[in-house]
């Protein structure tokens, strides 16, 4: 399981993975390699789809954490988490921005997995695209 802060729905991250991949990149045969930005990647089969989320998810939350608590980012670390985005066929968000706090939210590409008890439903989840800016009035 991803070192996530909610359980993973794979199913449905795949299916998201394998539509965002064709938008992009068209029909691909699987194991086929493609540029994505400064990076070769290739169309992933699914065990090998699973591990690189997780990676992401993993480095999204490293990020984030660092970037809460203050702390410098190297650009090793930075390499990384636009590097794992990139494999899961998502645009990483700037680092610029990550900054200026506008992470985003790594359950774009990870949906959560919803539980078939209805009150563990019953919670509501605000998912903010990376690529949507909102902009608010004071």
């Amino acid at each position: 399981m991803a070192a996530a802060e909610f359980e993973i729905d794979y199913d449905a991250a795949y299916v998201m993975y394998v539509q965002r991949f064709a938008d992009r990149f068209g029909e691909r045969a699987e194991g086929a390699f493609v540029k994505f930005g400064k990076h070769m990647v290739k169309n992933l089969a699914r065990p090998e789809f699973e591990r690189r989320l997780d990676t992401y998810v993993r480095l999204h939350k490293a990020c984030k954490k660092m970037l809460e608590s203050g702390s410098t980012i190297s650009d090793a670390l930075v390499l990384d988490f636009d590097e794992s985005a990139a494999w899961i066929a998502v645009e990483a968000p700037n680092v610029h921005s990550m900054f200026r706090g506008e992470m985003g939210d790594p359950r774009v590409a990870a949906p959560e997995l919803m539980r078939t008890d209805p009150d563990e439903n019953a919670k509501t989840t605000e998912i903010e695209a990376p690529h949507l800016k909102v902009t608010r009035k004071s």
